[in-house]
């Protein structure tokens, strides 16, 4: 589950093509908060400072930055920053408030802007806080929030919240330790997504209570019980005319779908297991299906 919004965080180190070298210092953002250029810092000392054009970014996450072209031509002064009035982010941005600082942004792959900033109190990850850059104004480089950092939810990155729900639905009472290694748990854009199988509709409803973690801002609940799956699977053959023909019962466990019953022949039993196996929710088919042989008298010759 791939995510839309990755933090850019001030102070990362930079990969090149070639080497890492440097960190990210500073964005700078247009009026409308898309990231135009960033700023990469290298040395101790003696640092200087690079401005290149953030579409020399291929990828970003809140541990690296990766661009891609080599560092000589980056540092070289061969990657000419965009032009354009900007607004330049920098840890050292002035906020309205003592003990908070600018700590990086989420920001949008797609369209590669601002959507929320990280706000950190002291100096650990743990008490970073999102803004939205609708609740914030950038004014002669000072960062004015319009709500208290308080009131802030707190971040945690999509592993982070990947950690928190395994933990709780390990933790659970009533799940078993089947259901547990049923589910599949993802984190992206702050929301928990829940998928695999279960044995029942309840594991489901419990499942999603346990995942439903305080620092999320949503949950996808996707898991498949075993009950609602069979159902399912019953009216995909339904649909496809195969009980016309065929004598089918079935049972799952876990999602490993076992076929049982008879077929007028071996390639009405392989399109009845292809259909169960493009059922959302099947992870294996098992047939027991047999070819129903038909009498060569009928009753009363």
């Amino acid at each position: 589950m791939s995510s839309k919004l990755a933090p850019l965080r001030l102070g990362s180190p930079i990969r090149f093509r070639d080497r890492w070298e440097g960190r990210l210092s500073a964005l700078e953002v247009d009026a409308g908060w898309e990231v135009i250029n960033l700023v990469a810092s290298r040395g101790l000392l003696w640092s200087s400072d690079m401005r290149l054009p953030f579409t020399a970014v291929s990828d970003w996450s809140g541990n690296h930055v990766v661009l891609d072209c080599t560092s000589d031509e980056a540092f070289g002064r061969r990657l000419a920053p965009v032009a354009a009035h900007v607004r330049v982010l920098l840890a050292k941005s002035s906020l309205t408030m003592a003990g908070v600082h600018l700590a990086g942004a989420l920001v949008e792959r797609a369209q590669r802007r601002v959507r929320h900033l990280l706000i950190r109190q002291g100096v650990a990850a743990s008490q970073e806080r999102k803004v939205a850059v609708e609740q914030v104004s950038l004014e002669n480089g000072c960062l004015r929030l319009v709500v208290q950092v308080g009131n802030l939810p707190l971040y945690r990155g999509d592993e982070d919240l990947r950690i928190l729900a395994r933990e709780a639905l390990a933790r659970h009472p009533y799940l078993t330790a089947d259901d547990r290694r049923g589910l599949v748990v993802e984190g992206s854009d702050g929301t928990i997504r829940l998928a695999g199988n279960v044995r029942t509709p309840q594991a489901k409803a419990w499942a999603a209570q346990a995942a439903s973690v305080d620092e999320a801002v949503g949950l996808q609940n996707e898991i498949m019980d075993d009950i609602h799956l069979e159902i399912a699977v019953a009216q995909a053959l339904e649909q496809a005319g195969l009980f016309r023909t065929a004598l089918v019962y079935l049972r799952s466990s876990l999602g490993q779908v076992t076929l049982f019953g008879s077929a007028p022949s071996a390639q009405a039993i392989e399109e009845i297991v292809r259909v169960a196996s493009r059922v959302p929710g099947v992870r294996s088919v098992a047939s027991r299906l047999e070819v129903r042989v038909r009498s060569l008298f009928r009753d009363g010759a």
